[in-house]
């Protein structure tokens, strides 16, 4: 259920309340009122104004949040799924229908979504003289403090899986006794992801905090970031931390992931073709990925940039964290779906990548 009721004015506005009131300073109109006024990032939605209570005692709420109408296609999530739908059915149907650069208008759209993401990030890395926002270096305490994290969480994924296991169907239950035999090797996975990137310029940086495919509109061959509130299940503190903005990166790879498996189970009839399906689902991903990750790369100069070091072992750790964390949420609302989460952990400790 949403926990937003949001009415559009004419083409030029549109109102979002939040339902669920918290006080404190809400992390969307704080990253919004930045990226609108200090720093000018041009690929969000504009903040045009808030609805706030100021109570006697000094307590702050936001009660909702007036910010411009864009005119879009529809966010990533229903874009990315429809046309790999459409290529999957096409697959199905006529399996020799494949010319060599089948997915280059797609690929070439990642690597934009992958460059307006290293520029947002780069925007919040700027220096403006606002200590909620100016970036901090990356230490190795910062670091360890993921890792300590990330195992933790780890742990408790592995022992919610241990007690649902025997919920689970046929199929789903052999690829968690498969992760369950490989608890060793991904704690100590976790545990060698190293600090490398906090020995040179690295920063830590407020970031989007819920980056996926549903969180980007499509317009014009081009996109527009939305929605900065943060995780919703973090308090507002929590969601106004700095910190790495790879976490974004790894949330977007994940979505890419999720919408892999969606498609073949929407476009497959039965296992049999879902498996035949597979390799060219995989070969989607594979090269969405990478023309993300070339789009993130290439911002030249981006503050952004020199965030990630030379660390893909931190970017990995995050990946990592958040298919654990998709696996949670998964064994506790949606059974059916629990094998996404499953296969990416099992692809990661084997391959250090789901594709």
């Amino acid at each position: 259920q949403s926990s937003n009721t949001v009415v559009t004015l004419g083409e030029s506005l549109f109102l979002k309340g939040y339902r669920r009131l918290r006080a404190g300073l809400n992390p969307e109109l704080e990253v919004g009122r930045h990226l609108t006024e200090a720093v000018q990032y041009p690929n969000c939605v504009p903040v045009a104004g808030a609805v706030e209570y100021f109570g006697a005692d000094g307590q702050q709420m936001t009660l909702a949040i007036v910010q411009s109408y864009v005119a879009n296609q529809g966010d990533g999530w229903s874009y990315a799924l429809g046309y790999l739908e459409r290529f999957l059915e096409l697959q199905r149907t006529s399996p020799d229908e494949n010319p060599s650069d089948v997915h280059g208008g797609f690929t070439a759209l990642a690597a934009t979504l992958g460059q307006r993401t290293a520029e947002l990030h780069a925007a919040l890395a700027r220096r403006t003289g606002d200590a909620a926002f100016d970036p901090e270096p990356l230490a190795s305490a910062d670091v360890d403090a993921y890792r300590n994290r990330a195992l933790s969480e780890a742990k408790d994924t592995f022992e919610m899986l241990r007690t649902r296991l025997p919920e689970l169907p046929a199929g789903v239950q052999e690829d968690g006794r498969q992760l369950l035999a490989r608890e060793a090797d991904v704690i100590a996975r976790i545990e060698s992801a190293h600090a490398s990137a906090a020995a040179g310029s690295a920063v830590k940086t407020r970031f989007h905090g819920d980056y996926h495919l549903g969180q980007v509109l499509v317009t014009r061959n081009d996109f527009v970031i939305i929605d900065f509130e943060g995780e919703p299940g973090r308090s507002f503190e929590e969601r106004r931390e700095k910190g790495s903005p790879l976490r974004d990166v790894a949330g977007m790879l994940r979505s890419f992931n999720y919408a892999r498996w969606a498609a073949i189970k929407h476009v497959a009839l039965n296992a049999d073709e879902a498996g035949r399906l597979d390799a060219s689902a995989r070969q989607w991903e594979q090269e969405t990925r990478a023309a993300f990750m070339e789009g993130y790369a290439g911002v030249s100069g981006a503050a952004a940039a020199s965030s990630t070091g030379d660390d893909a072992s931190l970017l990995a750790l995050f990946e990592l964290e958040k298919a654990f964390y998709e696996l949670r949420y998964e064994l506790g609302n949606r059974v059916d779906w629990v094998q996404v989460p499953l296969q990416g952990i099992l692809a990661l400790v084997e391959h250090g990548t789901t594709a």
